[in-house]
């Protein structure tokens, strides 16, 4: 199996599994829900009321406005950094931590349920795979729409959602920026993009030029018109002629080595006009 047909076979599995993840695990969480909201209805718990109370006021503040838009500020430059920047680790993790910070505040505030961090867990998942698995930007918008999916249902109001992940994304595009054009020699484009100069002063020749040949007299063996074939010492080889052609057993000056070009005059004596070979 080739590499591309392997990239398929991945990218096919990964949308499969998100498929599924869709069609069978999100009403089987929902149900469980419910049946386990129904088991306990009418189970008074007075002994949780002090940790009920702190995880409430946790909640309260991790869902004030300023704090909702440094979570997501926070989540979406970091997860962004790693995927441009991979290996950096801190950024991802830091921004993991935030996504579940913001999805753990809705749920304890009752807006958010199973299917929420579903989503979430399904975007993580499949954005970690883009870095790994070449499927030309696929598996990374299938991951966004479902993280930027799990945000939406996460929060109390459509639109208080949009206004907050809009300034967030804005704060996070100019973080990922400057990170970006600091760490741009480590960037995931570095793999596309040939670095290597091929300059004869790096070491990479495509013929080596015979400087050695210029200046010495040869015979033509073939017409050069212009290409042909010369005489040197013993030694045949292939040149083109400079200026006018060339006939067959001619005397004849290399000027000009450039790569495996070899340039060659006809030799003329003043005023006599060129030089038979003897």
């Amino acid at each position: 199996m080739d590499t591309q047909t392997r990239s398929k076979w991945w990218v096919g599995m990964a949308a499969a599994l998100w498929g599924i993840v869709w069609l069978v695990g999100i009403p089987l969480i929902v149900c469980t829900s419910f049946v386990s909201t129904a088991s306990a209805a009418g189970v008074a718990d007075t002994a949780g009321a002090p940790a009920q109370g702190m995880l409430a006021s946790v909640a309260g503040f991790l869902t004030q406005p300023v704090m909702l838009t440094l979570l997501l500020f926070i989540g979406l430059a970091g997860v962004v950094i790693e995927l441009l920047v991979p290996g950096l680790i801190f950024p991802g993790l830091l921004g993991v931590c935030a996504f579940i910070l913001y999805f753990f505040a809705s749920t304890l505030e009752g807006l958010a349920g199973p299917y929420v961090w579903l989503l979430f867990a399904a975007g993580i998942i499949l954005m970690a795979l883009e870095v790994f698995i070449p499927s030309f930007g696929i598996l990374g918008l299938l991951g966004g729409a479902s993280l930027i999916g799990g945000v939406i249902m996460a929060a109390w109001a459509t639109g208080h959602a949009l206004q907050t992940l809009g300034i967030a994304f804005v704060l996070a595009a100019a973080a990922v920026g400057i990170v970006v054009f600091v760490f741009k020699e480590r960037g995931i484009w570095n793999r596309f993009i040939l670095k290597d100069s091929l300059t004869s002063e790096a070491g990479y020749n495509s013929a080596t030029t015979r400087y050695d040949l210029v200046g010495r007299d040869g015979v033509s063996l073939t017409p050069l018109r212009p290409s042909g074939t010369v005489m040197i010492d013993g030694e045949r080889i292939d040149v083109v002629s400079e200026g006018a052609f060339i006939e067959r057993d001619k005397a004849i000056t290399i000027v000009k080595a450039e790569g495996g070009r070899v340039v060659v005059q006809e030799k003329w004596h003043s005023g006599l006009g060129p030089i038979e070979p003897i």
